[in-house]
C-alpha cells in the first residue's frame, strides 16, 4: 500500500515541481545566453531585456529552494489535516504509511531540486568560462593518486568511503528532520480546537528552541574542531571529522525519533478535523 501512496503523491505534487523545475532549466540557458550578449555591449532596451532575464533566473533558484518545502507542507495540512483527511484517515493504512509516503516524496524532491540547481550552476561556470568536461575531469586526482596520498598520510579508501557515506547518510537525515520539524508542529498544531494554523506556527517555534537548546546541553556542535586540521595531522584531522560526524548522526537520528513520535502521537490522538 506504500507503493501506491508513493504513486499517487508523486503525481500530486509533480504537477506544482516539475513545472517550476522546467522554468528553472529554461531561465538559466537565458541566463547563460544573456551574460555573452552583455559583454558584446548590447543595446539599451536588449541591455535592460537581458538583466531582467538574469534577475528573474535568480528568483527561479531561490523560488525552486523554498516550493519543495511549501508543496510538502501545503500537502500535508490538505492531504491529511483538512478536507481530505477525513477519507485518507479511513483508508486501510497505518498512520505509519501515510506519514511515509510524505516523508520519502518531499524527500526526493528537495534533494532532486538541489542537484538539479547543483548541476546547473556547474554548467553554467563551464559554459561562460569556456570550460569542457574533460578538462574539469582531469583537474581531479586519478583512484591511484588518492590512494598513494592517502597511504602517505595513514589512511586507506576504506577511511575515505567511511567519511563520504556517513556525509550522504548526514544529508538524507537532515532532510528527514527539516520534513518532521513541520510535520511535527502541523499534528500537534491541529490538536487544538480553535487557531489551529497559528498554534502549528507556535508549536514550531517550541520545536525549534527545544531541538536548540538539546544541541546545546549535550555538546553536538565540535565542528570547530575541525579547523584545526593541518597537513601534517591529516590523519588526526580525518578521525575527528568522523568522529564529529558520527556523533552528529546519532543526534539527528534522536532528533528524527522525537519528532516522528511527535508526529504519529499527533495525527493517531490528538486530531482535530472539526
Amino acid at each position: 500500500m506504500l507503493g501506491k501512496l508513493l504513486k499517487y503523491e508523486f503525481r500530486a505534487t509533480g504537477r506544482s515541481m516539475l513545472p517550476v523545475l522546467g522554468v528553472l532549466t529554461l531561465l538559466v540557458l537565458l541566463a547563460n545566453i544573456s551574460v555573452r550578449l552583455l559583454d558584446r555591449q548590447a543595446g539599451a532596451f536588449l541591455t535592460i531585456l537581458l538583466i531582467m532575464v538574469i534577475f528573474l533566473t535568480v528568483i527561479a533558484v531561490i523560488v525552486s529552494e523554498l516550493l519543495p518545502i511549501i508543496v510538502m507542507i501545503q500537502r500535508f495540512h490538505k492531504n491529511l489535516l483538512a478536507g481530505e483527511g477525513y477519507l485518507m484517515h479511513t483508508l486501510p493504512v497505518s498512520v505509519h504509511s501515510l506519514v511515509w509516503s510524505k516523508l520519502i516524496v518531499s524527500l526526493v524532491w528537495m534533494l532532486l531540486t538541489n542537484v538539479i540547481i547543483f548541476l546547473l550552476g556547474g554548467l553554467s561556470v563551464m559554459h561562460l568560462t569556456n570550460m569542457n568536461l574533460g578538462a574539469v575531469l582531469e583537474g581531479f586526482p586519478s583512484v591511484e593518486e588518492l590512494r598513494q596520498f592517502l597511504s602517505s598520510v595513514g589512511l586507506s579508501m576504506g577511511d575515505l568511503y567511511l567519511f563520504l557515506g556517513e556525509m550522504v547518510v548526514a544529508v538524507v537525515l537532515s532532510g528527514i528532520v527539516t520534513c518532521l520539524q513541520f510535520y511535527a508542529a502541523m499534528s500537534l498544531g491541529f490538536s487544538f480546537t480553535n487557531h489551529k494554523g497559528l498554534m502549528s506556527v507556535l508549536c514550531f517555534v517550541g520545536i525549534l528552541i527545544v531541538l536548540n537548546t538539546l544541541t546545546n546541553f549535550l555538546g553536538v556542535r565540535e565542528v570547530e574542531n575541525l579547523t584545526e586540521v593541518t597537513v601534517d595531522s591529516f590523519r588526526g584531522g580525518m578521525q575527528v571529522a568522523q568522529g564529529t560526524v558520527g556523533k552528529a548522526l546519532l543526534y539527528t537520528v534522536f532528533q528524527g525519533a522525537l519528532l516522528y513520535l511527535a508526529t504519529v502521537l499527533g495525527l493517531k490522538k490528538g486530531l482535530n478535523l472539526a
